[in-house]
């Protein structure tokens, strides 16, 4: 029968912490970012944005569009802060910048960002539903599945403390904000009308209009029959 081990043994098998001291390594405490951005990388988002939005860079002194969008993408994804001042702390951390595999000098500052922001507009969304499409379409080619079901839902966004909220309007939650509708297939949001807070779910044509579009999108690009079923088991088209 094997004896006892002594306290010493015990430590070589078990390391135990003995000693707090500063490290020369750069380390991050959002190591699974990193999956995150192998992931952007694998799946080609960032030439489907360039296609879109690769316009918004006038100057070659300014951060690459790709380099903004990859440190929002992951900021967002984070989810530490929600505020663009943020990106300033990040900017100064070196163990981020490993991270997400960027240089750190190309790590912006929240007036980077914010000039970026500000060349959006509503008729920006157009493309945004495209790129949506662009991955969904992606997404299917991958899976083929031999049936669609599709919710559709909004979602209330708080705008209440923002400073800036133009076009927000008092939802049903009391908050002043928006009132995107959201096109979902397995929990991914594949299309989205951006409205006001106060807007619901059937306003106008734009449920019918949103559905036929995606219908006609499946049809022309994956499937001429592949049955499109709502949440509830009917038929969509």
């Amino acid at each position: 029968m094997k004896g006892k081990q002594s306290p010493s043994e015990e430590h070589k098998e078990h390391p135990v912490i003995t000693k707090l001291d500063v490290t020369t390594d750069t380390i991050t405490s959002r190591g699974g970012l990193n999956l995150l951005v192998k992931y952007l990388d694998t799946i080609g988002v960032y030439s489907l944005l360039l296609s879109r939005f690769g316009w918004f860079r006038k100057s070659r002194k300014g951060a690459a569009i790709e380099t903004l969008f990859r440190q929002i993408l992951c900021f967002f994804f984070d989810g530490t802060s929600s505020h663009v001042s943020y990106f300033d702390h990040l900017k100064r951390d070196e163990g981020y910048a490993a991270i997400i595999e960027t240089a750190h000098d190309k790590m912006v500052s929240s007036h980077q960002v914010k000039r970026f922001f500000s060349r959006f507009s509503f008729v920006c969304s157009k493309s945004f539903r495209w790129i949506l499409k662009g991955l969904f379409l992606w997404r299917l080619l991958i899976e083929n599945p031999s049936l669609l079901i599709f919710t559709l839902d909004t979602q209330v966004l708080d705008n209440d403390d923002a400073l800036k909220r133009q076009g927000v309007s008092v939802s049903y939650k009391r908050k002043k904000g928006f009132q995107p509708l959201h096109l979902l297939w397995n929990g991914k949001i594949i299309d989205a009308l951006f409205r006001g807070g106060s807007t619901h779910g059937n306003n106008g044509q734009g449920a019918r209009t949103m559905l036929t579009e995606m219908v006609r999108f499946i049809r022309k690009h994956y499937s001429q029959s592949v049955p499109i079923w709502n949440e509830a088991g009917q038929w969509v088209l």
